[in-house]
């Protein structure tokens, strides 16, 4: 039950919290708690990462390019996108249900409900999606940030092993996802919850199946998400380019000594974003629903947004937030700095990432105020 950092730390990056204007979009800049430097890698991730950074640095970038369509190289990214880095910091006793929900072909889709011993009556429900890039993953990556989020809100979640690709093509655990989404709905008042309060969130590709999500209950008229999270969503598989998302290097700060091996990094990962055809099975990765960047946004609910400094779908993930916040759709962005990608993975690890589950756990909880204030005008 120790954290591997203070929780002075903590305090201090929300003191140190500025908002900046980007592209006509308030974006709450989380600075580092105890760096001035700018561009610098948090100072615990660097610790984690500085021998990964130094090989990556003098790597040939032909050494880095990941063939998706290869077992072995799957088989390797797997394991890395299944390990659980978070540490135990939760306190309270959360109650963990393990049931499946039948898909429509008839196949048990494991789900898990959270719930807190002092749970809030009516509760709101946060639906949330792993990540993973939609081959990996998996129930204990996120469980310890989910339980958190719990503990701090006595909100109950849900969380969804869907199936992955590419052993199963989309759009199956796309479609996985959105029947977990609806027997919530149906089944929320028997653990006390209010199905008018369903919250969907998820990170990287579970971001996408999020949006999914969203768009098919919009598209279907029953509306029943009421606002949805988006950590380091991807959202922009067939690389469209427009006047919100320009990929350029340019676009991220680097501390000097730092950047030729996030420079590398980046790199590699963005490779990965844009080649998920071969492993999701299908030579249209550009329809609304896997590239839902390019889709009329003004529909959408309330929405969270964050992604890391350093984060290969940095700029895809604001500049959505951007057309979210131009068509009218209430949206808070938040960046996180010195980080890269799937800093949710580590609660207990980085104060970010505690940060982050207290943000999303406020965020449901203003939102279900003001659904509640709504209600009664």
């Amino acid at each position: 039950m120790t954290r591997k950092y203070s929780l002075d730390l903590l305090k201090k990056l929300k003191e140190r919290e500025t908002v900046v204007d980007y592209k006509g979009m308030p974006l709450i800049m989380k600075n580092l708690p105890d760096s001035d430097v700018k561009g610098a890698m948090d100072p615990r991730l660097y610790e984690d990462s500085k021998k990964m950074l130094r090989t990556l640095a003098w790597m040939p970038s032909g050494m880095m390019n990941m063939d998706m369509s290869s077992e072995d190289s799957l088989k390797q990214l797997r394991e890395m996108f299944n390990g659980v880095k978070s540490v135990p910091v939760v306190e309270k006793n959360i109650h963990i249900k393990q049931m499946s929900v039948t898909a429509k072909d008839g196949y048990e889709i494991p789900i898990r409900i959270y719930q807190s011993e002092t749970p809030l009556p009516h509760s709101p429900i946060l639906y949330y999606i792993h990540g993973g890039g939609f081959f990996g993953g998996h129930f204990g990556v996120v469980e310890e940030s989910i339980k958190l989020i719990v503990e701090k809100s006595d909100i109950t979640a849900v969380s969804v092993e869907y199936r992955l690709a590419p052993e199963n093509p989309y759009p199956i655990g796309h479609e996985d996802c959105y029947s977990v989404l609806k027997w919530i709905y149906e089944h929320a008042e028997e653990y006390g919850c209010d199905k008018e309060k369903i919250f969907v969130g998820g990170d990287s590709a579970g971001g996408n199946l999020t949006q999914y999500c969203t768009t098919r209950d919009w598209e279907e008229g029953n509306h029943h998400v009421k606002g949805q999270l988006l950590l380091y969503p991807t959202l922009n598989m067939a690389g469209v380019k427009d006047e919100y998302y320009e990929p350029s290097m340019n676009q991220f700060e680097m501390a000097r000594t730092q950047k030729r091996g996030l420079t590398k990094m980046l790199k590699m990962f963005a490779g990965m974003s844009q080649g998920m055809e071969g492993i999701l099975k299908t030579s249209d990765v550009n329809n609304d629903y896997l590239n839902p960047y390019t889709r009329d946004p003004k529909n959408n609910p309330p929405t969270f947004l964050t992604a890391g400094e350093h984060d290969f779908l940095k700029i895809e993930t604001f500049g959505y937030g951007v057309k979210l916040h131009k068509a009218g759709v209430e949206t808070k962005a938040i960046c996180y700095k010195g980080f890269g990608h799937a800093y949710f993975d580590n609660t207990g690890v980085y104060p970010q990432t505690e940060d982050c589950c207290e943000e999303m756990a406020a965020f449901i909880l203003e939102q279900s105020k003001k659904l509640e204030e709504k209600k009664h005008e």
